[in-house]
């Protein structure tokens, strides 16, 4: 047997044990001992070296069951020495004197493994490594204890209570927790019906933490929003502790915290108290330390299968969560994940719509031209869409020169208000242009052309209209030191409402006519030319019906009230009065306008026309002879956009009627209005907030600030030849001359600048 033993150098063994360990020989004389058991023991070198070990650590009289000859360690020292294997002691009690001599004793637990080896001449011996588990057998045995002395006080406190006294708390008991399940299922049922109207996630959120955290009896609450687009979650908490404070923050999806790992993975987690809460996670510490709420549950949001994000909630007093507790806050989860996905879905329909509009709008603009501007006639021209997302319509104006010199205007109003309009009015506009070169007759002429070619054609709409045409040629009167001509109007009108005419005293006419078919219905009907002699200083208006027409009011009140303020503002140039006409129109207006209108001038004694009645082409001109635009010196003017259906209408508005009066051309104008739709639209669909508007101008440039209280930057969206939305930065790239963004105290200022050409 000795050829399978392994003899070892001890003293090499020991010096390289770190452990608390002794060598004995087969007497358990000590023969060497580790620096580490004599730190455990309290004894040095000389203590324990060449000693029995009975002499070193004498047993405690007064320890119980105390072994009066050999013990656990004789026999566990023999049966290594025997078998030739290690042997194993997993507990054994033996007190310890200290100090050495004193008689006092201390109680000590030790777990001995003792391993046979051999030195170098062949003298068997053992190496005992020895743990001190004092401590753990203490607890245990604490623990053992104090669970017994447990039961014995429950089984004494049931023989004492009689059974009438514990059915009278369980009642109680019982009749509570009923009342108070109630409470909370009817304060749920209203929260229930409150989050089916709400509009964005701040609602939800308020009414969970407001409403629902209520009911359920909690501290605060707050919900959490993925966005796998940038890798986040926002969360968004208020605490019903400090008057609703809000608070919102912006996590990575890696974070260790209870409403993002929710968020990602459909488990909910429940943290009972701090002790619970540290051992979940070290970031818990900084969550302990700023709400001063001790418990804390957090539940995914799912609906359909998607993970929309998380509902947290917390209570200031520690709790064990009961089944009931946890079957509650799931099923308001459940109603809040419902809530969230419909607001979402909602949400984007609504960003779908407002691009699918821009789009169309963008359309509509872009078959709305610049006007002719015919030798002593000026005209101006306006399109306000209508306040309703996706609410594009046929109304178009247009006006131009024929070979002959005279000039052509029409009004017109395609049926319908969708794409399939536009799509038609683009087509009947473009099919006029060319009856009426083609044609080269009069107005009636004309339309009963556009009839038969819109039949042949297969154009299947219905439009009407008012189409006019302003003779080249005039006759000139003079008076006084002014030289006047007076030109021939021929118009014709198919279903639309009649032009008004503004004469040089101030007074209003509508050009009322037997009413005429549609376009689009009987090509064979016979059409009606009217004549009307235009002097100058008179004004002709064209316009369709979105500018007359009211809710719950008839038409003849609206021509009348177009005829009433067209008298009153007769005094304006001409621009200022198109502009003001369409600034009162309501702010809920459902039908798109356009307006075209015509003012005859007067001509001086070199024939020339007078240019200060010419607002659309107001320029200042440098000593070189180069036209610059106005104004001359900086203009700054605000406005303040609530979020509701007509304020983009109202900033596009704004901004129009601004730069049109400080004399920027047209193409500028266009631009920036085109930009502040979109910036003001992304305003509100992403800051979820009033839109605060700055319009500066100077002479070398237009710039559009546009603030809300969203401080997130905006974000490029991924480009796709089919999409409609996310456009809003390719816009800006190409058209302004620069754009940017600025941090504000209330959130951000998105900003660009349009640098009219020379």
């Amino acid at each position: 047997m000795s050829d399978q033993r392994t003899v070892l150098d001890f003293r090499a063994v020991l010096a390289a044990m770190p452990l608390p360990c002794w060598l004995l020989d087969a007497n358990l004389v000590v023969v060497a001992v580790s620096d580490a058991l004599l730190r455990l023991t309290g004894r040095s070198r000389a203590e324990l070296v060449d000693r029995p070990v009975s002499l070193s650590f004498p047993t405690n009289p007064a320890q119980p069951n105390a072994p009066t000859e050999g013990g656990p360690l004789t026999d566990s020292v023999a049966r290594a020495l025997a078998s030739g294997r290690t042997d194993v002691i997993p507990r054994m009690r033996h007190d310890i004197e200290y100090p050495v001599g004193s008689g006092i004793y201390v109680e000590r637990w030790w777990a001995l493994t003792n391993s046979p080896m051999f030195d170098a001449v062949g003298h068997a011996l053992v190496l005992s490594t020895v743990s001190d588990i004092s401590e753990a057998v203490h607890g245990e045995l604490a623990r053992r204890e104090s669970e017994r002395r447990e039961e014995q006080l429950i089984e004494h406190t049931q023989r004492l209570e009689s059974d009438l006294d514990e059915r009278r708390r369980q009642v109680a008991e019982l009749s509570a927790a009923e009342e108070q399940v109630g409470r909370r299922l009817q304060g749920l049922a209203f929260v229930a019906l409150e989050l089916a109207a709400a509009d964005t996630v701040e609602e939800l959120t308020d009414l969970v933490v407001v409403r629902g955290v209520a009911a359920m009896g909690c501290d605060g609450g707050g919900v959490a929003v993925r966005d796998d687009d940038d890798g986040v979650v926002r969360l968004t908490i208020t605490d019903t502790r400090r008057e609703g404070q809000r608070l919102r923050q912006e996590m990575p999806m890696t974070a260790h915290l209870p409403s993002v790992v929710s968020a990602i993975v459909p488990e909910p987690i429940y943290l009972g108290n701090r002790d619970e809460g540290y051992a979940w996670g070290d970031e818990m510490h900084l969550v302990y330390a700023t709400s001063g709420c001790d418990a804390w549950a957090s539940l995914p949001l799912l609906a359909e299968g998607r993970q929309l994000g998380s509902l947290t909630v917390s209570w200031v007093e520690p709790r064990v969560f009961t089944d009931g507790e946890k079957e509650l806050l799931s099923a308001f989860a459940a109603q809040c994940a419902q809530a969230l996905q419909r607001i979402q879905a909602r949400e984007a329909e609504r960003e779908a719509t407002i691009s699918s509009r821009l789009l169309s709008e963008s359309l509509q603009r872009s078959l709305l031209t610049d006007p002719a501007q015919p030798e002593h006639l000026q005209l101006v021209a306006r399109y306000l869409p209508a306040t309703r997302e996706a609410y594009v319509g046929g109304d178009w104006y247009d006006s131009f020169e024929l070979s002959d010199g005279d000039t052509m205007l029409v009004i017109g109003d395609v049926a319908g208000h969708d794409r399939m309009a536009t799509a038609s009015m683009a087509q009947i506009r473009g099919v006029l242009r060319g009856v009426a070169h083609s044609l080269d007759g009069s107005p009636a002429q004309v339309l009963t052309g556009l009839d038969h070619a819109l039949r042949d054609l297969d154009v299947d709409a219905l439009a009407t209209a008012v189409l006019a045409r302003v003779e080249r040629d005039a006759q000139l009167t003079v008076r006084g030191d002014q030289t006047s001509s007076i030109r021939l109007l021929r118009w014709s009108n198919a279903g639309h409402p009649p032009p008004i005419v503004l004469r040089p005293d101030g007074s209003g006419e509508l050009l009322d006519s037997e009413p005429e078919l549609l376009l689009g219905l009987m090509p064979a009907t016979a059409r009606t030319d009217h004549e009307l002699l235009l002097e100058p200083g008179m004004t002709l208006l064209l316009y369709t019906d979105g500018l007359v027409e009211r809710r719950g009011e008839t038409l003849t009140h609206g021509l009348e009230w177009l005829r009433h303020r067209v008298e009153a503002l007769s005094g304006l140039p001409l621009s200022s009065l198109c502009d003001s006409l369409l600034g009162e129109l309501p702010t809920d207006a459902e039908d798109d306008v356009a307006l075209l209108a015509i003012r005859c001038l007067t001509l001086d004694d070199s024939g020339e026309e007078i240019a200060k009645t010419r607002i659309e082409r107001t320029f200042s001109v440098d000593p070189d002879g180069d036209e610059r635009t106005a104004p001359a010196r900086r203009q700054d003017v605000s406005l303040v956009l609530p979020p509701d259906h007509g304020a983009v209408r109202r900033a596009r508005s704004f901004v129009e009627q601004h730069c049109r009066q400080a004399g920027y051309p047209e193409a500028v104008v266009e631009t920036v209005v085109l930009l502040t739709s979109e910036t003001v639209t992304n305003a509100f669909i992403h800051g979820r907030s009033e839109a605060r508007l700055r319009l500066v101008m100077r002479p070398d440039r237009v710039r559009v600030e546009v603030g809300d209280d969203n401080s997130r930057h905006p974000q490029r969206a991924e480009r796709q030849d089919d999409a409609l939305d996310g456009r809003g930065l390719d816009i800006l790239d190409l058209a302004s001359s620069s754009w940017g963004v600025k941090d504000d105290i209330a959130g951000k200022i998105v900003w660009f600048e349009v640098l009219p050409r020379r």
